[in-house]
């Protein structure tokens, strides 16, 4: 059976819809590209595009967790996504339930718990992933563009 997990790499002010496809992924892949990356060069550079990331996709669950950052080379933060389905309500709220792609991102300001969150991840572990990030700041909630 093929591993389910695949990664892909934006750099900064790539296009939304531009991606380097890397092929299947590890946590130990991830870790060591994750360590690699020129985060501290790359923020901030995003010239109208993208911020760097990396994204992890599991082909098994539909669940794809992504790191990018924020701010400017002198200080930045990471950004952790997770892109699940979700329930929600159509018409305002008042409608009938629909199945949609939901991100949501979180601020982490330390690479450890990243590498964490990714580790969680790649262990299946999604419930206690989700719990973890239930205490972390908010970034951005919505629909999935995809």
């Amino acid at each position: 059976m093929a591993d389910p997990f695949t990664y892909d790499i934006q750099q900064a002010g790539y296009r939304f819809d531009q991606y380097d496809l890397k092929g299947n992924a590890t946590f130990e892949i991830f870790k060591n590209k994750f360590r690699a990356f020129p985060w501290k060069d790359q923020v901030g550079n995003n010239k109208g595009g993208s911020e760097p990331t990396i994204s992890v996709k599991n082909s098994e669950t539909n669940i794809d967790l992504w790191v990018s950052v924020i701010g400017s080379p002198d200080e930045f933060a990471y950004l952790v996504g997770i892109v699940q389905p979700k329930k929600v309500k159509t018409m305002f709220g008042f409608g009938k339930e629909k199945e949609v792609n939901w991100v949501t991102a979180y601020v982490l300001e330390q690479s450890e718990w990243v590498e964490e969150a990714f580790q969680l991840y790649f262990l299946g572990k999604t419930d206690e992933l989700n719990s973890r990030f239930s205490s972390l700041p908010i970034f951005l909630e919505q629909e999935a563009a995809y």
